[in-house]
This record gives structure tokens, C-alpha cells and sequence, in this order.
């Protein structure tokens, strides 16, 4: 019989998406150092025969494909940095005061702590 998969913590736990985003960020390096053993190949055959427009078109699309990697990266080590950063964020701290011994001097000292704190 067949069991649904639920899973004992967060499925999208912070710990979970490093690990993740830890595996595309290797695959992207591993696709980009194909897609450049894939251009040295096609480079090669060029220089052989300058002629060849195939192989000069491949060899633009394994460029092509080099960066596209490359720019993968970016784009997940740019969102795991905005992830960092959002998981950083603290709320500022309330002050709790007590209604009946509430003065100016109070509200004054209050008001410049919560802006020192900004």
C-alpha cells in the first residue's frame, strides 16, 4: 500500500535550500566545464578547417552554454545571499511600559532608544 511522504521538518527549511542550492551551484560548475571541453573540440576542428560554419556555430552555442551556467550561479548565489539577509533581519525589540508609571521622560527615553537602534 502506498504511504504519502510527509516530511518530519520544514520541507523548505533554511538547511534544506543550502544543501540544495549547494547541489546546483556543483552541477552548474560541472555544465560549464563540459560546455568549455565541448568549445575546445569544436575549436579544434576549426582551426583544422576555417571553413566549417557548423562547427564554428557549435563552438557559439557551447559559449553560449558555458555562460548560461555561469549565470545560473549567479542567480542562485544571488538568491541564497537575499535569503541570508532575510533570515538576518530582526524585529525591533518593543518596550514594554508600564501604563501607570508612563511620564514624558519616559516616552522621550524610549523614542531615542528605538532610534538608535535603526
Amino acid at each position: 500500500m502506498v504511504t504519502t511522504y510527509i516530511p518530519k521538518n520544514k520541507f523548505f527549511a533554511p538547511t534544506r535550500i543550502h544543501a540544495i542550492a549547494k547541489k546546483i551551484i556543483a552541477d552548474c560548475s560541472e555544465d560549464r566545464a563540459r560546455a568549455l571541453e565541448t568549445f575546445g573540440y569544436f575549436k579544434q576542428m576549426v582551426e583544422c578547417n576555417p571553413e566549417d560554419d557548423k562547427a564554428k556555430d557549435e563552438m557559439v552555442k557551447s559559449l553560449g552554454l558555458s555562460q548560461a551556467a555561469n549565470d545560473k550561479k549567479v542567480k542562485v548565489l544571488d538568491m541564497m545571499i537575499k535569503m541570508t539577509i532575510q533570515e538576518e533581519k530582526v524585529s525591533p525589540k518593543t518596550i514594554k511600559v508600564d501604563e501607570a508609571k508612563l511620564s514624558f521622560d519616559d516616552i522621550k527615553d524610549a523614542e531615542v532608544f528605538t532610534k538608535k537602534k535603526q
